[in-house]
């Protein structure tokens, strides 16, 4: 069965890894899935709850007979012996070696609580690891986005300067056939081909660093994404609940419950405890301590348990739990704290660019007036072809900025979603 099992767990592994690899488009809330998937931090997550339980299973074996298979040989410098001797009786002195062997059971039937306290408390302490991780994992899709939306950013500039690169390849020919027929110079289609080259690095760089960011990605998701992927834009994240929902809390949570059942446990170690044992053995001497001889031997019984020493410490224990409790929930006010700061800050970011995507749209479209008049004049041989790229690039960088605002727009919108834990 466990090689079925561990082949049907690869194969849908593999099959999430592939995920992205396999689809045409890829969005932000698909690799927020894949982080939370097969990345690293996701498998230790698995392997965190597993162990846990496993351990939590041990828990229920205490309630099992514990049971200890003991052996010893001693010699001892003198033995009993009787200080009188009586007549017509013999007895004979013990032999200084002596050998012993036992199976020693107890069967626990109240233990005051421990092993119901234990439980509770391994199960809440797989909870609070397992949580860390949690932690861990969403603190990731800041960086998550970062690479997403550099990649998103990238994609858009190529689309852009393929545009522009069309543009200049287009009155390039329209300039070399005049310079062939003599009406311009070849030193405006010079001008022309040099930034058509110029154009074409400006598209592998952008390649490069899309490149860069997905393989980023890759890692971070622990997925195959294919390099011909393409990202899918993500919407505006609409204002909703501003409620902090995020996973830390949850881990404070779990801290405090860890306390809790640490001040239960330490009450239950000073309870009384009650058990059945049994002990049988072979040695020489037996319990018959006057026959100097290897005997069978047996002794079972009850045996009550009440801790002395553990009352005097049982309150201060739990005092010290009490104010670590009590620290948890302050570091929970502090963080609440710092994510209130955060949001305002970040809620400024989204109308910050929110003001200057508004106005980019304007700047384009003027740009994109002025090159096309110089365009026009360039055909007609009223300015040359250095000119003509100045307000080319004027147009090309405002629409650069524009895609930078639009893209900052949005992934400072998915940022501040983050801090509220959406």
């Amino acid at each position: 069965m466990k090689p079925n099992w561990i082949f049907l767990s690869l194969l849908l592994t593999a099959g999430s890894s592939s995920m992205a690899q396999n689809n045409a488009s890829l969005t932000l809330e698909q690799c927020y899935d894949m982080l939370a998937k097969t990345s690293p931090l996701a498998q230790q997550k698995m392997l965190t709850i597993t162990a846990g339980n496993l351990a939590e299973k041990n828990q229920n074996l205490k309630w099992l007979p514990q049971a200890d298979l003991n052996a010893q040989a001693t010699y001892q410098s003198a033995v009993t012996s009787f200080p009188v001797k009586l007549p017509n009786v013999t007895v004979d002195e013990l032999s200084k070696d002596q050998y012993k062997g036992t199976l020693d059971i107890i069967q626990p039937v109240y233990d005051g609580g421990i092993i119901s306290a234990q439980k509770k408390l391994q199960h809440a302490g797989t909870g609070l690891e397992a949580q860390r991780v949690e932690v861990d994992i969403y603190q990731l899709k800041a960086k998550v986005n970062q690479y997403f939306f550099m990649a998103l950013l990238m994609e858009e500039n190529i689309k852009l300067m393929n545009l522009v690169k069309e543009d200049i390849e287009s009155n390039s020919k329209k300039v070399s056939a005049q310079a062939a027929n003599g009406i311009a110079t070849h030193t405006n289609a010079d001008v022309l081909k040099a930034e058509l080259l110029k154009t074409t690095q400006r598209i592998i760089e952008y390649s490069a660093t899309r490149k860069a960011s997905l393989e980023a990605l890759e890692i971070l998701t622990g997925s195959m994404i294919d390099q011909n992927t393409k990202l899918v834009k993500p919407v505006h994240a609409a204002d909703g609940d501003e409620t902090i929902n995020r996973p830390e809390l949850k881990l404070f949570d779990f801290q405090k419950e860890q306390f809790r059942l640490q001040s239960k446990l330490v009450s239950a170690k000073s309870n009384p405890k009650f058990s059945l044992f049994a002990n049988g053995g072979y040695g020489k001497p037996g319990l018959n301590m006057l026959k100097n001889e290897f005997q069978w031997f047996y002794i079972g019984g009850v045996k009550l348990s009440i801790p002395i020493t553990g009352q005097f410490t049982k309150q201060r224990d739990q005092r010290v739990l009490r104010i670590q409790q009590q620290i948890v929930e302050k570091q929970r006010e502090n963080f609440l704290s710092n994510n209130k700061q955060l949001l305002v800050q970040q809620k400024n970011e989204v109308e910050k660019f929110s003001r200057l995507v508004s106005t980019d749209a304007e700047i384009v479209a003027l740009r994109t007036k002025i090159k096309e008049n110089a365009a026009v004049r360039l055909a007609n041989g009223i300015i040359t072809s250095s000119d003509y790229i100045t307000e080319l690039n004027a147009e090309s960088q405002a629409m650069l900025t524009q895609k930078l605002h639009e893209v900052q727009w949005l992934q400072s919108q998915y940022n501040y979603k983050l801090i509220l834990g959406k």
